[in-house]
């Protein structure tokens, strides 16, 4: 049997997590089960530093030869030609955990390679609250990605990897702009012509129609879109507050801390539709965080706020 330390595979700080199995891999945690406290090892106050540092806290397990990764098809991570390594199906399941814990979840072996993240928790929300929701999340997303019609329209699940690239980038606005790119991605890859499209607002239109259908207030959003116009202020002007001529009166009067909540909406909106594409639906998951009827205020008015 072959064993590989795992860093930040985590669900309520450094707690314990019943073990699961997804295809040939059994996960495993490094901590022991506490009887005293009934969610395990003791809790981790959380601070910046914490989620700053990778820790190595659980490890997977595995009989005979790996299979191949079919995001990376096959793939080599490392520089050096002679040392690097084939990529594996493991690396697939731990950047969809990634996805869905919120944490870079991956190999320990590879902290010493430069791909390796900056940070233990990106900006991503945490959608499996637990080892049963992970394993059944994994399994319906694993059954996606092994589906060859999935994986041409998809090219592999390549937005996946954009969607782990942009939480990691640290400056909100850039990363606003990086999730974007998303979306515009995702727009020829669904679309039944296959074409692309240099408007944004017909882009998000149709994914949001596509996504949420029946929900949206399409003649609304077809013209008074606030993401069109965030993006164009932040690629023109790289600053706030809102100036476009073309920019509706109230959107020219949102705040700064406003403004922030649109971003940080746009971002758990952005990590949603990702989901939706491997058949994860992530509901009321994101209530912590208003997301719900901020989606649904914002359907139907164009709004994350009530007037």
């Amino acid at each position: 049997m072959t064993r590989y330390n795992l860093c930040n595979l985590t669900f309520v700080s450094d707690k314990y997590f019943k073990p699961f199995s997804i295809d040939s891999y059994t996960f495993t945690s490094k901590y022991s089960f506490n009887s005293e406290d009934d969610f395990g090892c003791k809790i981790i106050t959380s601070t910046v530093e914490e989620h700053r540092r990778h820790k190595l806290n659980a490890f997977v397990t595995f009989k005979g030869k790996q299979k191949d990764s079919l995001i990376w098809k096959g793939g080599r991570v490392g520089l050096n030609e002679v040392k690097s390594r084939k990529r594996k199906l493991i690396e697939d399941i731990l950047l969809i955990s990634s996805l869905l814990v919120g944490k870079n979840v991956f190999l320990h072996s590879r902290k010493r390679y430069p791909q390796c993240q900056l940070v233990s928790s990106p900006h991503l929300n945490n959608i499996s609250k637990n080892s049963f929701e992970l394993q059944s999340d994994l399994t319906m997303a694993l059954n996606q990605l092994k589906d060859n019609k999935w994986r041409k329209k998809f090219h592999n699940g390549f937005h996946l990897i954009m969607m782990y690239n942009h939480a990691n980038v640290l400056l909100r606005e850039s990363r606003y702009l990086a999730n974007v790119i998303i979306w515009e991605w995702l727009y020829p890859q669904i679309h039944p012509s296959g074409r692309e499209s240099l408007k944004l607002k017909e882009i998000f239109l149709f994914l949001l129609e596509y996504f949420y259908p029946s929900r949206v207030n399409s003649k609304l959003l077809k013209s008074n879109n606030i993401f069109h116009v965030l993006r164009n202020q932040l690629a023109h002007s790289g600053m706030f507050p809102i100036d476009r001529p073309y920019a509706e009166d109230w959107m020219k009067q949102l705040s700064e801390l406003e403004i922030q909540e649109y971003l940080k909406f746009f971002g758990n909106l952005t990590h949603a539709v990702v989901l939706k594409t491997l058949g994860i639906d992530v509901g009321n998951r994101l209530d912590t965080f208003d997301f719900s009827s901020q989606l649904s205020s914002y359907l139907r008015t164009g709004r994350i706020f009530k007037s």
